[in-house]
């Protein structure tokens, strides 16, 4: 090939270096702000360091560099990689698998060490390293890609695009000039551009692929942070103001299409004597076992939500008026059922539930005032029953499937 373009190789390494420290000192900052991938992310911080060591002591080294020094770099180089695939892995939910990893690190050392101590000839272990780690980065490749990320779905995909490319660079560099690609290198190597565009990809590759992973950790916690605005932190349920911003669109919608609605206010039956006589801590969760039976006896179509203190708010989608009578009922029973366990002791737990359809011309706030108004009716008249306006005559089909 003709050689046209003079590159200072070595000004190349000890900048990728550099740069590889510089995000591993930062990622031991950054690791702690999201706790689930505090784990992957302090790997990958300890990848960098160690690929950033490996590009600086191959920067450093004299043209007459020592056949074990050059090794040495292009392990640590190399094990880097293989660290940071592991810690990718970690991020999209795999197994962590030590043993493995501080195995095959430890084959990459004792081969590449193993490769300059028998031969005078460094392509051979350029090949070596080049390969083993081109294979593991296309096996982290395919378990990210098997992998689903709602939150980041592009990054993800990018991330395995990443780690192909990586593979196919690790490759190239298995079978490109010793003295553009390999260790040792001279100070000023002529490269041809294909050599070129590898070494610079081959250094930067760290900084993408860092990027693409800290971006992926924002979008979970910017995903994660907008579940926590939309949910009560207790129950899980939706919080009060999601209910009225999901609730205004759905009454709309139903009104138009000529369909009915319910508005369910459920409240638990002295609950004020629940925390009094077994704790507060034992209320919670009181509270997170009705949430519970709620949203579990509930269609997917219906909205529930925690409306304050120990009462919740349901908008269940129904077909007849009767209908919310039955659903009901059958949510009494459901949290009635059997007593919440806590620890060794089972608290008995009724609720009062009042109803009510939604009319034309009401609103929103105008359907929950009236389902709180019999809510409070129920209440009155002895507690653990339901509350409404329209009852079905006689005992009511609990079996029906409407919630």
């Amino acid at each position: 090939m003709v050689r046209f373009l003079i590159v200072d190789m070595h000004t190349l390494w000890l900048f990728g270096g550099a740069a590889a420290l510089a995000a591993a000192g930062a990622l031991v900052f950054l690791r702690s702000l999201h706790h689930p991938s505090t784990n992957a992310l302090g790997l990958h911080a300890l990848a960098l360091a160690l690929g950033g060591t490996g590009l600086i002591v191959a920067g450093l080294a004299p043209e007459d560099v020592e056949p074990v020094a050059a090794a040495s770099a292009d392990a640590m180089i190399a094990g880097s990689v293989m660290l940071a695939c592991e810690a990718a892995r970690r991020l999209y939910g795999a197994r962590p698998r030590p043993a493995l990893l501080v195995a095959v690190v430890l084959a990459l050392v004792a081969g590449c060490l193993g490769f300059e101590a028998t031969r005078t000839d460094a392509a051979a272990r350029v090949a070596f390293t080049s390969v083993l780690v081109a294979i593991v980065s296309s096996l982290t490749a395919v378990r990210v890609a098997r992998a689903r990320d709602p939150a980041a779905e592009i990054l993800r995909r990018l991330l395995v695009g990443a780690g192909f490319a990586n593979a196919l660079l690790w490759l190239l560099r298995s079978g490109l000039a010793v003295d553009a690609l390999g260790l040792p290198v001279s100070r000023i190597a002529p490269a041809d551009a294909l050599d070129v565009a590898a070494a610079v990809l081959l250094v930067l590759m760290p900084a993408i692929v860092t990027a693409l992973m800290l971006m992926a950790v924002h979008a979970r916690m910017a995903d994660e942070l907008r579940a926590l605005a939309a949910t009560d932190p207790l129950t899980r349920l939706l919080s009060r103001r999601v209910l009225f911003e999901r609730g205004r669109p759905l009454v709309a919608a139903k009104r138009a299409a000529g369909q009915s609605l319910a508005a369910m206010m459920v409240d638990i039956d002295h609950f004020k004597r629940i925390n009094d006589r077994h704790g507060h801590a034992t209320g919670d969760a009181v509270l997170r076992y009705c949430a519970r039976q709620l949203r579990a006896g509930s269609r997917d179509d219906s909205l529930v939500a925690r409306y304050g203190g120990e009462e919740f708010a349901l908008l269940v989608p129904i077909l007849r008026a009767g209908d919310a009578f039955v659903a009901a009922e059958r949510l009494r029973h459901r949290v009635g059922r059997r007593p919440c366990r806590v620890g060794d002791v089972g608290v008995p737990v009724t609720v009062s539930i009042g109803v009510a359809i939604l009319q034309p011309g009401q609103t929103l706030e105008q359907l929950l005032a009236e389902a709180d108004r019999l809510l409070y009716e129920a209440k009155r008249a002895g507690r653990n029953r339901v509350g409404t306006v329209e009852e079905p005559g006689g005992r009511a089909d609990l079996a029906l499937p409407v919630v």
